[in-house]
């Protein structure tokens, strides 16, 4: 079963099946343009249906591979769909070199392989293990860079690097996602976490703050009808 491999064996065979996949496309550098990647490269034809239910669906028709997209504000949300969806054709793949019979698979512990391809397309990380300490974590540094991925994206990604930290993201005042790589903090923010937050969201710009053993830094997602503030929390000890 999947969720009886080590999530390391699981993660080296995802971050191989992307390395080969961009490195068969010629692809040396981010951006990732998937949409472009699947149509090129994996015979995709890449649509938007206005009458889609979800954010998109992969089918054969007449033997062609076929994903179709819901329409979507930002073409970040287009870019993970379709990366999702490679990793749903990969699938049988990349259960073979796990060694592990379609049939027997479940979630890993509350993920997908697709969802983990996902992440791994959009920001490989042989690329983003050098990038992120380079640009100091920054995140609005590293989406200028990795720009067809979502801000939510790349901040997740931090949990996958060495650095210990908690990833928050903020959604109109509502924590929907608090996750950490090496030490657990309560959903109720830190009162430093608060503060950095309310700054955040009192000025849209990114705020650094420092106290005692912790070091918070947040940035603004702001749009017109929705405003997203994303934390990283580091602790001196660890």
């Amino acid at each position: 079963m999947l969720d009886d491999l080590a999530r390391e064996d699981v993660i080296r065979t995802v971050d191989s099946m992307v390395a080969e996949l961009l490195d068969a496309a010629h692809i040396t550098a981010p951006p990732i343009d998937v949409i472009a990647l699947a149509q090129a490269h994996l015979g995709f034809t890449v649509c938007v249906d206005s009458s889609q239910p979800q954010r998109g669906r992969a089918q054969r028709t007449l033997g062609k591979k076929q994903i179709y997209l819901k329409p979507e504000p930002r073409e970040e949300r287009h870019q993970w769909t379709v990366a999702h969806e490679i990793g749903e054709h990969l699938k049988s793949e990349l259960l073979a070199r796990l060694g592990i019979e379609p049939g027997q698979t479940r979630a890993m512990a509350g993920e997908s392989l697709a969802n983990l391809f996902a992440y791994r397309l959009l920001v490989p990380t042989p690329w983003f293990k050098t990038d992120a300490p380079t640009f100091n974590y920054d995140l609005l540094a590293l989406k200028a860079r990795y720009a067809t991925s979502s801000h939510e994206v790349i901040a997740m990604r931090f949990l996958d690097l060495p650095a210990p930290c908690v990833v928050t993201i903020i959604d109109n005042e509502k924590v929907s996602r608090r996750k950490g790589n090496a030490f657990a903090l309560k959903r109720a923010l830190l009162p430093i976490e608060k503060c950095c937050w309310e700054q955040v969201t009192r000025t849209s710009e990114s705020t650094t703050l420092r106290e005692a053993e912790w070091t918070v830094t947040g940035w603004p997602v702001h749009e017109l009808d929705w405003k997203r503030e994303i934390l990283r929390t580091e602790r001196e000890e660890w």
